[in-house]
């Protein structure tokens, strides 16, 4: 099996869901837990202020290292703007993920990506 990078954007968030601290840390455990991932390292949140006109701007970023990969959050408070990344070598529900985050954070848009990692790897197992 491929291993599977979710990548979500989320515009227009709720700033004040982007700058909670504990919800962010929760929002790390639930995904987490969603998925079914075993929590290694985490979570761990890391406050930031960029430079004023700062493309960085301010926010936080958020990580939990689990036994399969790993789940990453980056907030910017000045935008309304969260990305997350989901990397798991377990397959989950892209669904449930959209509707979790979107019921945390209320974007008024969603992008998202899904990219499947380490094919070589996958067929080289097939064949062997």
């Amino acid at each position: 099996m491929a291993w599977c990078h979710l990548l979500i954007d989320l515009y227009g968030c709720d700033v004040k869901s982007l700058d909670d601290r504990r919800l962010l840390e929760k929002a790390l455990r639930d995904l987490s837990d969603i998925m079914g991932l075993r929590i290694i390292v985490g979570p761990i949140l890391v406050h930031y202020v960029g430079e004023e006109g700062s493309l960085s701007g301010e926010g936080y970023s958020g990580f939990v290292i689990v036994a399969e990969s790993h789940v990453s959050i980056h907030t910017d408070i000045r935008t309304g703007y969260a990305s997350i990344d989901v990397y798991s070598c377990k397959e989950f529900d892209v669904q449930r993920i959209e509707e979790y985050l979107s019921a945390a954070f209320k974007p008024t848009r969603i992008e998202k990506q899904l990219v499947l990692r380490g094919l070589t790897l996958e067929k080289a197992a097939k064949r062997a």
